[in-house]
């Protein structure tokens, strides 16, 4: 009874919180000859505490322009969020099977969630939190592409989170709790590395990744809002 109680308080939580961004299930390339085409497409989950909080639709395209110069974008969506980013970059061989690539580029996102709450059934309040945010950003990848049949893939994604967020709570007749009421609009500096598997033929290969994210204030800042921490993607990586 008493593990029973714990997890329907876990619950209770989860259901109650207001994530506004989760790690994104980006592909990491490594780009390695001018023409090079990937096209990555997955299915990803997200987490806040220790259950699913998020579940999306990924995909992303990335080309070789030259001996050097690559670029990538992406998209993502989740039902009640969703995000879109554009990066040039650049690679480089380290001879053998290993690349090290750079991207410098934008993303944009947000989220729109009406929920009830499990401790709010009796009551028959509700909230609605609904918002967007910009993110530029740097990212570097290195590992090794084809490798036998593998893929290891190691990268870093950091940048400015700028946010613009509103959290209402609502009486069950529609009326506003004008004291529940949070608007988030502070920037955080944000960390997000990210692992990469693959394995298959040099065409096609069966892909996951892990991805986590460290903000700088979310957390300690935005009464009702929150952030999930760990994303974990597998899906199909085609090179042309």
């Amino acid at each position: 009874m008493k593990k029973t109680g714990i997890l329907l308080i876990m619950l209770s939580l989860l259901m109650a919180s207001c994530s506004i961004y989760h790690p994104q299930a980006v592909d990491m390339p490594l780009i390695n000859h001018q023409g090079d085409l990937r096209v990555d497409a997955s299915a990803s989950t997200s987490v806040w505490l220790i259950l699913p909080d998020a579940f999306n639709i990924n995909a992303t395209a990335s080309y070789g322009f030259n001996d050097w110069l690559s670029g990538q974008v992406h998209a993502n969506y989740g039902g009640d969020n969703w995000y879109l980013q554009a990066a040039p970059g650049g690679y480089l061989s380290l001879g053998g099977k290993a690349v090290f690539e750079t991207y410098l580029g934008i993303g944009y996102g947000g989220s729109d969630h009406k929920d009830g709450g499990n401790s709010d059934t009796s009551s028959g309040q509700y909230y609605i939190y609904k918002g967007n945010y910009l993110l530029p950003f740097v990212q570097f990848n290195i590992g090794w592409r084809d490798l036998g049949i593998v893929d290891i893939v190691f990268g870093v994604k950091t940048g400015l989170w700028s946010p613009n967020f509103e959290y209402n709570r609502y009486h069950a007749d529609g009326t506003v709790m004008e004291d529940r009421y949070v608007h988030y609009a502070t920037p955080n500096a944000l960390i997000e590395p990210q692992l990469q598997f693959g394995i298959g033929s040099q065409k096609a290969k069966f892909t996951m990744r892990l991805g986590y994210t460290w903000m700088s204030d979310l957390n300690d800042a935005a009464e009702k809002m929150y952030h999930d921490f760990l994303t974990f993607s597998a899906g199909v990586t085609l090179s042309f």
